[in-house]
């Protein structure tokens, strides 16, 4: 019988034998994905109506090998699934999606027309570690199931419409090491159980209604790097347990919040790269967060309180770029060596600053406004002293 393979040149591939092999190679080649997940995967995309970030998504393909936001382990087993930045998914999260159950990253992001809440169906979801519903439309509660998820490592449902409280069950997760609400409509305090998730790096709770104090557990994580509770309804102060955290390179904004009270000064003693305490309502001495031996600290941010300390003889941190103390109630003189430091960003307005402000070619950078509504304070880039 004569032979279906073309004489194909070992010195010339013609293009015919090209696709000849290439179609070969298809009709041979065998479907990794498995068929349960496949089926799973295609009824999601039915849901979405097969809308724009599933046109790859073809029943006739190997979604292992072609479908695009889908990535398999050696058995074909679907442990990967993102859909993201599209304007026309539109409707609820299928609660079919909770039938892949070697999933570990899921990730939804950027669909402005997803909505509803989280269903249910997601606890099946046993070895998911990755949660990520970031930037779309996603409302209701954060569901108590969310703890059931027990090799949760990083949770994302930021930038919702996410409402009610924080589940207190979370801090079931032991595994837990980014925790991100910001940006959403929660109300209610803090969690104390937060503090017993030791394995925290990064928790963010910004731009929300959250009401009550800061709770003192969160000041015995040991691994926290990042703590951001800005832009919500907090009272209180801050606990003196915040004096405890260990990491080098902490960054604390606690800004826009109604927090009262001095500083622990304890908190001096943290070694913290940035911190931001701005538009709450502290009072008395803050110098100890400053000095020249905290090699570490970048940035600080204390305006819009009422500190009211002297300035005169404050170490500054050598490595400072970002310096804010304005609408305080702060007197004595700028530091003399202030002129020196790799300022990129200052703000000393009004306080109760006396005396020349020190020279330095990085502060004739700055405008007059950084500097004004001091009690006397002179000299450029404000007008020369008497």
């Amino acid at each position: 019988m004569q032979s279906t393979k073309p004489n194909c040149s070992p010195l010339l591939l013609t293009f015919t034998c090209l696709n000849f092999l290439s179609y070969i190679h298809t009709s041979f080649s065998i479907d990794l994905c498995n068929p349960s997940d496949k089926n799973t995967l295609l009824q999601i995309s039915s849901h979405f109506n097969n809308t724009s970030p599933f046109t790859t998504w073809l029943p006739n393909t190997d979604c292992c090998a072609t479908w695009f936001g889908v990535e398999c382990d050696t058995r074909g087993r679907v442990t990967f699934l993102q859909v993201g930045e599209a304007d026309d998914v539109v409707g609820e999260i299928p609660s079919v999606i909770g039938n892949l159950p070697f999933l570990q990253f899921l990730e939804l992001v950027e669909l402005p027309h997803l909505s509803g809440g989280i269903p249910q169906t997601i606890t099946k979801l046993t070895n998911l570690k990755h949660l990520i519903f970031l930037a779309n439309n996603l409302s209701g509660p954060i569901p108590n199931f969310i703890s059931q998820l027990k090799e949760l490592i990083d949770i994302d449902l930021s930038q919702n419409s996410f409402s009610g409280p924080i589940p207190s069950s979370l801090g079931q997760r032991t595994k837990l090491q980014f925790v991100n609400f910001g940006s959403n409509q929660l109300s209610g305090p803090i969690p104390a159980s937060l503090g017993r998730i030791k394995t925290l790096v990064q928790l963010y709770l910004y731009i929300n209604n959250l009401t009550g104090p800061l709770p003192s557990s969160l000041g015995s994580l040991p691994n926290l790097d990042e703590l951001n509770i800005s832009q919500n309804k907090l009272i209180g102060s801050i606990p003196p347990n915040f004096g405890s955290f260990k990491n080098p390179d902490l960054q604390l904004d606690l800004s826009f919040n109604s927090i009262t009270g001095p500083l622990p000064t304890n908190l001096g003693r943290v070694n913290i790269t940035a911190i931001n305490l701005s538009n709450n309502r502290f009072t008395g001495d803050a110098s100890f967060m400053f000095g020249n031996q905290k090699t570490v600290l970048t940035s600080i941010n204390l305006s819009n309180n009422q500190f009211k300390f002297d300035f005169s003889n404050t170490g500054l941190p050598p490595g400072l770029k970002n310096l804010d103390i304005s609408h305080n109630m702060i007197y004595g003189s700028l530091p003399k060596n202030i002129g020196q430091l790799p300022l990129q960003t200052i703000d000393v307005s009004f306080n109760q600053l006396c005396g020349q402000i020190p020279t330095g070619r990085r502060l004739k950078r700055f405008s007059a406004n950084k500097f004004s509504n001091n009690k006397c304070l002179c000299g450029l880039p404000l007008p020369a002293c008497n």
